[in-house]
């Protein structure tokens, strides 16, 4: 069901400044986003992160896209206050002041399921569920993921072919000009750390024995580094190769496989997260690993 209007700041959208109707109708999808719905902590006993600690880290809710804005900044949030510095026509106003309304019910509700779902599996992991448990969350997470980015690559064609060359070049300079800066390695997988960070590093501060340690030193050693780290610099590349071609006027059926390979290279690399999560609730005492939950949390602010 798409979302209603109000979520999104419209009150000040005016006829005279239509052309900026797709920044405006966006707004709520790359800048602040709404509050998200309220979260089951787990049972007691159970290990985890809270859900109020989740709601006061969340990123932005353009994040949750396949593709991040870094490599594929939002043109529609560069359009805003353009009308003059782009010279927009009638029509081309009234062209982009109508995408912003299809783009905004397409894009909000796939991002906020996808945030959603991230939550869900953040408050489930720690506390002891599985990947094949997880499965159908991250089924839905990586398919929400690539349809969002398959939206906004769909409108940057739009909006590509709504402008002429040159107002499309001063358009794609400002927006690469205002583009957030480059995600961390870690930010590639298909769970963002912000929800679920890294345990390994905080394994130092423990007062862990000797044997606990070395275990999940070689663990990490042996199955994690070698695994994730080559998933997460072919997700980067993947990411950049699609934003460069989709600004140059690929569509996002042209980008199909590249789109599909890189939401099934974040996928695995979000399993090998979770299963070193599950391997340090394995090895560690259960007051160990609480406290070790508890080290980590601040690093998801």
């Amino acid at each position: 069901m798409a979302p209603q209007a109000s979520s999104f700041p419209f009150r000040h959208l005016t006829v005279a400044l239509a052309c900026a109707g797709l920044a405006l109708a966006l707004a709520g999808c790359v800048g602040a986003p709404p509050q998200a719905a309220a979260h089951q902590a787990p049972a007691s006993g159970q290990p985890g992160y809270s859900a109020q600690a989740a709601q006061a880290t969340q990123p932005a809710l353009a994040q949750y896209s396949l593709v991040h804005a870094a490599h594929l900044p939002h043109l529609a949030w560069a359009l805003k206050g353009q009308t003059t510095a782009l010279a927009l026509n009638e029509v081309q106003r009234g062209t982009l002041a109508a995408l912003a309304f299809e783009v905004r019910d397409q894009l909000q509700p796939r991002l906020e399921q996808a945030r959603a779902t991230e939550q869900d599996i953040a408050q489930a992991a720690p506390a002891g569920a599985s990947v094949p448990q997880l499965a159908a969350q991250l089924d839905r997470l990586q398919q929400l993921k690539r349809e969002a980015a398959q939206v906004q690559i769909d409108a940057t064609q739009r909006i590509r072919t709504t402008l002429d060359a040159a107002q499309y070049r001063q358009l794609r300079q400002r927006a690469h000009a205002q583009a957030p800066a480059a995600p961390a390695m870690p930010e590639y997988s298909l769970l963002l750390p912000a929800h679920l960070p890294h345990l390994m590093p905080f394994v130092a501060k423990l007062n862990a024995s000797a044997e606990h340690q070395q275990a999940l030193s070689r663990y990490a050693d042996e199955q994690v580094r070698p695994a994730l780290r080559p998933r997460l610099q072919q997700a980067q590349q993947l990411e950049q190769e699609i934003a460069r071609a989709a600004l140059d006027g690929r569509s996002a059926q042209d980008l199909a496989p590249q789109l599909d390979r890189l939401a099934q290279v974040r996928r695995e690399a979000a399993e090998i997260h979770l299963r070193c999560i599950a391997q340090v609730r394995q090895t560690l005492p259960p007051e160990q690993y609480a406290r070790l939950l508890a080290l980590a949390q601040p690093a998801a602010r």
